[in-house]
């Protein structure tokens, strides 16, 4: 039976962020759910890529699928436009079907009670699409705990990026984003977060590891339960 990692030591600088805030944005690919690992390698890259191999063919370049989804839906809308609408919704059914044989990561039931417990509001972040996203926050009963959810809406590349979405997230819970911790498994996404005004906080969720997210400004818990433990053993300001 699978035994979930135990709360480790709150270290000062998790401490330090975590009362800087008042309020949380959790990432939900890598840090709520592993979406990415049920899509498989290029997941989203493949969906859009058989879609356009189901329409008739327009020049674009061979390395394409090697873009992204952001560079691919953009490409498609710069040089196929009426292709743009259904590019996009076949991305998101890929990415609806993978997220819903996603499970809820351990703890994460318990970090979304402590939000409540202490008082904090929680915003989801994603660059899936928002419908996906609130399907699976549904599907799981975690929406009594979720105030917001900030992820991709329709043909929106903005989107894409998280430090977009941590301030669309800040603006739909009617809240300053420098008030906000933004808790990500990728360090360019923490990154951009934090050069949208948020605080950022890596979590070791399989993403990346500890040596790839840590820097003298963003700290690192090792798990869920850890960041609960700091949340409610730390005051709110």
């Amino acid at each position: 039976m699978h035994e979930p990692e135990a709360a480790r030591r709150v270290r000062p600088h998790v401490a330090r962020a975590v009362a800087l805030t008042k309020h949380v944005l959790l990432e939900f690919d890598g840090v709520m759910f592993d979406v990415e690992t049920a899509l498989g390698p290029w997941g989203r890259e493949n969906a859009i890529g058989d879609f356009l191999r189901s329409r008739p063919y327009f020049p674009r370049p061979i390395m394409l699928g090697a873009y992204g989804p952001e560079h691919m839906l953009g490409f498609i809308a710069e040089h196929k436009p009426e292709y743009a609408a259904e590019a996009e919704q076949a991305l998101e059914h890929r990415e609806l079907d993978a997220a819903l044989t996603s499970r809820p990561a351990d703890g994460l039931r318990q970090l979304l009670a402590a939000c409540a417990a202490t008082g904090r509001t929680v915003a989801v972040i994603s660059d899936l699409a928002e419908d996906v996203v609130t399907t699976v926050v549904r599907s799981n009963e975690l929406s009594l705990h979720v105030n917001a959810i900030s992820a991709r809406q329709g043909f929106d590349l903005a989107g894409f990026r998280s430090g977009h979405a941590a301030h669309r997230a800040a603006e739909l819970l009617g809240v300053p984003i420098e008030a906000c911790l933004f808790v990500g498994g990728r360090s360019a996404r923490i990154s951009s977060a934090r050069e949208a005004g948020a605080v950022g906080l890596g979590c070791e969720c399989g993403r990346e590891p500890r040596k790839h997210l840590a820097s003298p400004e963003i700290p690192v818990v090792p798990n869920l339960a850890t960041l609960t433990k700091a949340l409610l053993s730390t005051p709110r300001p």
